[in-house]
């Protein structure tokens, strides 16, 4: 049986055929893409008619090359959306969470309801770009996006309506917007009515492995292919990728590594504390029953904006070209990652300068020395965001899981292995599409649970195993860490 997984990036997209054999998961890529966002006037926003194309095209590919497809799961980014209208029509193409249209919407909420009541509410720290300030972005603008829309449907959602007709909300992405109830499993809509949003916008929320419904008979006429189940993985990407981590042990901290770094441990049920709302940390919906503790970090973001700075100013380097001038660099200097300098695209190597001189430290001035103080920042960041988490649940963690494409990157697994005092065990750099695949799996009932598809994993990859080495250095940056982060 070949399921198709669509994994959505910030950055870029992928379709992957995906099947089980001999107790393995064996992945095949049929079509890549990129995903960039589209600066039209005022706004930044998704191009998601090409991104529609590009699902179309894929599945065009599978048919030409006889793939026997029976079913289909999405995973995408979180937060974002798209709103639909009576006619079942998108209003508008969705807007991206960097879009400057919330910078002060986090201050417009709390008119409605304290800082500190949201958080224990929702399980959610209060960034900028959660889903509950862009609509309430929404009602601050002379459109009359909001009042025409009757339904809200979330990235992963958006694109199962688009294939099915169906509009349903999955319930990890659904934990992202800041709306959600954890204690009723359902919308928040006293919190809803409460900041003035319409309740009417929400649709019914449904677990990972769904089955949501069939494609269309118009896409399927269209693309001539056969009949095809959608069915609802994981749909927030992070929570995919955790389905499909190789551990054995039922404790360990997880880190996903993309645009955004993830940080976190799967827990029982929603931790809300002093220490979480201290250290940043969130409660995102997890799978097979589980709630992910975590922190979102302004992870490989950075080294992307660089690269594409550099390549912008003639500069032909790649991302294994930029981590072995990190190598051989050495530096003093750190900057704080989330720093909101960092937030928005643009010329990201001159704004690490600017960090670092207004900060009173020495400026890198070279590839590899801005590399390095990237790289080394990152780690002190997560070293300081499993501090909180081991504080918040009480637990000693003894092991690390890395994992998604920054696995590569040898030096940043190394550093976080040095940083944490901890050992990392990296795998697989596919660990989204493998976790989307095996909920598909589990939703078609070829496998039992999580734990099984864990043990699919562990017989599928090769791992590798960072063990901690002297990390002096790295102990009097994270001195300075704490200060700059103060």
């Amino acid at each position: 049986m070949k399921m198709l997984a669509f994994d959505f990036g910030a950055s870029s997209g992928r379709g992957i055929i995906g099947e089980l054999k001999d107790n393995k998961i064996i992945l095949k890529e049929v079509h890549r893409f990129e995903n960039e966002p589209v600066k039209l006037r005022n706004h930044l926003q998704w191009d998601f008619l090409r991104l529609v194309y590009e699902i179309k095209k894929c599945l065009i590919k599978c048919k030409n090359d006889s793939e026997d497809i029976k079913s289909i799961g999405i995973d995408t980014w979180g937060v974002d959306y798209g709103l639909i209208d009576g006619d079942g029509e998108l209003i508008t193409s969705p807007f991206h969470y960097r879009d400057s249209r919330t910078d002060n919407m986090t201050n417009k909420c709390f008119e409605f309801i304290s800082k500190e009541e949201l958080i224990r509410l929702s399980g959610i720290d209060c960034n900028q770009y959660n889903t509950i300030y862009q609509l309430l972005a929404e009602t601050e603008t002379a459109s009359s996006r909001l009042e025409d829309a009757q339904t809200m449907l979330l990235m992963p959602d958006l694109f199962n309506y688009i294939l099915t007709g169906v509009k349903k909300a999955e319930y990890t992405i659904a934990t992202t917007t800041q709306l959600y109830d954890y204690h009723k499993d359902d919308w928040n809509y006293d919190l809803i009515d409460r900041v003035g949003l319409p309740s009417r916008i929400f649709p019914e929320i449904i677990q990972p492995g769904h089955e949501i419904g069939n494609i269309t008979d118009d896409i399927k006429e269209e693309l001539d292919i056969d009949d095809c189940k959608v069915i609802s993985v994981g749909s927030h990407d992070t929570s995919s990728a955790i389905a499909a981590i190789p551990a054995i042990e039922e404790d360990f901290i997880f880190i996903a590594t993309g645009t955004w770094v993830m940080v976190g441990v799967e827990n029982e049920g929603i931790l809300v504390n002093e220490t979480t709302q201290n250290y940043g940390l969130s409660n995102e919906g997890g799978v097979g029953g589980k709630v992910n503790l975590l922190k979102n970090i302004m992870g490989l973001w950075l080294i992307q904006e660089s690269k594409r700075q550099w390549n912008k100013d003639g500069i032909d380097i790649g991302f294994g070209e930029m981590v072995e001038e990190g190598l051989k660099a050495k530096t003093t200097s750190i900057i704080n990652p989330d720093h909101k300098l960092f937030y928005a695209p643009s010329d990201m190597p001159n704004k690490i300068k600017r960090f670092c001189e207004e900060s009173g430290q020495p400026v890198p001035e070279t590839i590899g020395e801005i590399v390095r103080v990237i790289e080394e920042s990152l780690a002190l960041t997560i070293k300081y965001t499993i501090e909180g988490i081991e504080k918040t649940t009480n637990k000693r963690y003894n092991t690390i899981h890395m994992f998604g494409g920054g696995i590569q990157d040898k030096l940043l697994c190394q550093l976080v292995a040095n940083a944490t005092g901890k050992e990392v065990i990296t795998g697989p750099k596919e660990a989204t599409s493998m976790g989307n695949i095996l909920l598909q799996a589990i939703g078609l009932g070829e496998i039992e649970n999580i734990k099984q598809g864990r043990e699919i994993v562990r017989n599928s990859i090769e791992i590798a195993r960072y063990v901690p080495e002297d990390n002096t250095d790295l102990d009097d940056k994270y001195n300075k860490y704490l200060e700059i982060i103060k």
